[in-house]
């Protein structure tokens, strides 16, 4: 296997696994579990827009580009997500003993960053697969169909189980998938010869 593959598989895998302790619920019991998991996923998230932009090297400039603005997207939006209501809603709920209604605030406006930052990773997934199709042609079809899969599950379920776990298990495998269909070094493809 090629070091590439192992390391874009490896947040989703990583992401997967930690979703399996994600609590189903913030209260006293959670409260301190919630906010530093939050915290060490702060480090693992924008690995996921990492491996997007990695692997969008060899697409054509246009789909190049716009995929990597989408994955950027998806990072700070979905960042800020993690850090308000994650790391924040956890703190807070820490501080209060459970969970409270001044906490609800905090959720508010993280959903209302996450959820596009969710859609950004989208189509930043649709854009890698494009552009990894023009190279591989069908080839790109296994691990483009279980990326965008992940990234339909993921627009609502965070790593939260059962969902969530298999959206992130789904951005490692087709990650992966892409990454080994378009071999690192691929030349990118020429531009159209002028008449």
């Amino acid at each position: 296997m090629h070091l590439r593959t192992a390391l874009v598989a490896l947040p989703g895998l990583v992401l997967a696994a930690v979703g399996l302790t994600h609590p189903q619920y913030l209260d006293a019991s959670t409260a301190h579990h919630w906010r530093d998991m939050h915290i060490a996923l702060a480090f693992v998230f924008p690995l996921l827009a990492a491996a997007v932009w990695v692997l969008l090297d060899t697409s054509p400039p246009v789909l190049r580009w716009a995929g990597r603005a989408a994955a950027f997207g998806y990072a700070v939006l979905y960042g800020a997500l993690d850090t308000i209501a994650g790391v924040g809603g956890g703190a807070m709920a820490v501080a209060q003993n459970g969970r409270t209604p001044v906490i609800d605030p905090l959720f508010d406006i993280g959903n209302a960053l996450g959820t596009p930052g969710a859609w950004c990773f989208l189509v930043a997934s649709a854009l890698l697969t494009a552009g990894t199709a023009l190279r591989a042609g069908w080839k790109a079809a296994p691990g483009g169909v279980v990326l965008l899969f992940g990234a339909y599950l993921f627009l609502d379920s965070h790593i939260y189980w059962p969902k969530g776990v298999v959206a992130m298990t789904c951005f490692a495998v087709g990650l992966a998938a892409l990454s080994f269909v378009v071999p690192r070094g691929t030349p990118r493809p020429a531009p159209p010869a002028a008449p």
